[in-house]
């Protein structure tokens, strides 16, 4: 793992401890803080960004359904599953994901009314297809990421996410998963 992936994961652990220590709840406006301090499933879509030494990069298509639950008002679990749909090639090379799995601890600044930034930190699976290299790849390791929610109206809420998955390596070239998507998940 590089420097700047070390400092990442250092970071998003920094960032939901304190907010877990916070102590205080910001209220919302919109609800109170029974409403918020509930289950919630989600959907999310975006792009994977395959990087590997020597090819330029690949961006499949991905969902995701997410599912999480919190702690205390500012820190929460949550777990995923998803894949993509369908391939994606660039120059003759072709990337499927066949799916994704992930178990986060995610910690919650709110900064404004139905506004938050957070953090996650956890493990990820990402099964890759190929036609190249070894064809299928299986990886599995640390993930983290980065992103903000929205509330919406009727316990709906907005996000945008970025987040550093497993990577590996592919005949001896270099890998990494970087995955961008935005979402809307439901309280129940």
């Amino acid at each position: 793992m590089n420097n700047f992936a070390k400092l990442s994961v250092v970071a998003c652990g920094a960032l939901a401890a304190t907010t877990a220590m916070a102590g205080g709840y910001y209220d919302h406006g919109r609800r109170g803080y029974e409403d918020n301090y509930s289950a919630y499933v989600g959907l999310n879509i975006g792009e994977l960004r395959y990087s590997e030494d020597g090819l330029n990069t690949i961006t499949p298509t991905v969902a995701l359904l997410r599912i999480g639950a919190p702690l205390s008002p500012n820190l929460g679990i949550e777990a995923r599953a998803g894949g993509s749909f369908g391939n994606a090639s660039t120059d003759g090379y072709a990337l499927t994901v066949q799916s994704m799995y992930a178990g986060y601890l995610k910690g919650s600044l709110p900064l404004a009314p139905g506004f938050s930034l957070y953090a996650l930190g956890g493990l990820a699976a990402v099964n890759l297809q190929r036609d190249f290299g070894l064809g299928d790849s299986r990886d599995t390791g640390l993930s983290f990421g980065l992103g903000a929610d929205f509330d919406l109206r009727g316990g709906a809420t907005l996000d945008v996410e970025w987040a550093r998955l497993p990577g590996g390596n592919n005949l001896g070239y270099d890998y990494s998963n970087d995955m961008a998507t935005l979402g809307v998940a439901w309280r129940f």
